[in-house]
């Protein structure tokens, strides 16, 4: 009977202390400003591509295509903004010939 209230309490043990450090690492994700910088933009707006981003990186303008509307308030031309990116393996939206997809987190005006 020791035994089984051994191995039970290890176990235990276990699952709290793996629970203790996912909570950790999603903490850490979830902060308010994002990390990188551009500038909301309608540029395409013409060929049916709504809104996209603009962020200047090493000398070169990354156009993203944000996978999801963004929010109304933060939805205007030429407003600086930061946010975090994830590029998306997935075909551009139609009207969209230039850019990169991805899905945008942390968005907040800059």
């Amino acid at each position: 009977m020791k035994a089984y209230v051994l191995i039970l309490s290890i176990v235990v043990s276990l699952l709290s202390s793996c629970k203790s450090s996912k909570d950790a690492g999603t903490s850490s994700s979830n902060s308010t400003a994002g990390k990188t910088s551009g500038i909301v933009s309608h540029k395409y707006k013409a060929t049916g591509c709504t809104t996209v981003i603009l962020v200047k990186q090493d000398g070169e303008e990354l156009t993203l295509i944000p996978k999801d509307k963004i929010a109304g308030k933060l939805d205007v031309d030429g407003l600086e903004v930061t946010f975090d990116y994830n590029p998306l393996k997935m075909p551009q939206p139609e009207g969209c010939t230039v850019g990169m997809p991805a899905e945008i987190t942390n968005l907040a005006k800059k």
